[in-house]
């Protein structure tokens, strides 16, 4: 049975999610930047990149919002199906993310994980693990990121 605090957090983990989501279906670099804190890491192929501002992160994404693009995304959804507390304010969190045409045809699906910090009350990403992204994409021939 999950505890009280524990399905608390587990709520707002899964509104971070679909807040997260609506930012990208919405093809909003700034919005998806703002769920985050900064400097920021993600790791994807054996590689690790930084993002020392909201505005590198957000040119990045941009980049990315145009590769989903090409590759007809026209929508993505994501559930939460993994949550472990760290701290009172820090949580690691893996998620499934399906992207979709508009036609409601599957282009790629994966798995992520997070770890998400507090900051003044509102939970932020920190670090992305994003190796099964990078797999799902090269397994479909088109790979992320050269």
């Amino acid at each position: 049975m999950m505890s009280s605090a524990l399905s608390d957090l587990h709520t707002q983990l899964a509104a971070w999610c679909q807040s997260y989501v609506a930012a990208f279906n919405a093809r909003d670099a700034d919005a998806i930047a703002a769920h985050w804190s900064f400097p920021a890491l993600t790791t994807q192929a054996g590689r690790s990149f930084a993002f020392k501002s909201s505005e590198h992160f957000s040119k990045n994404t941009e980049i990315l919002l145009g590769f989903y693009q090409a590759q007809s995304v026209d929508r993505v959804e994501r559930e939460l199906v993994g949550c472990h507390v760290m701290h009172r304010d820090a949580a690691a969190i893996t998620v499934s993310d399906v992207m979709y045409t508009a036609a409601g045809e599957t282009v790629a699906s994966w798995n992520a994980a997070y770890v998400l910090q507090r900051v003044d009350g509102a939970w932020r990403a920190v670090m992305a693990v994003a190796d099964g992204e990078t797999e799902a994409w090269a397994a479909r021939g088109t790979p992320l990121g050269g």
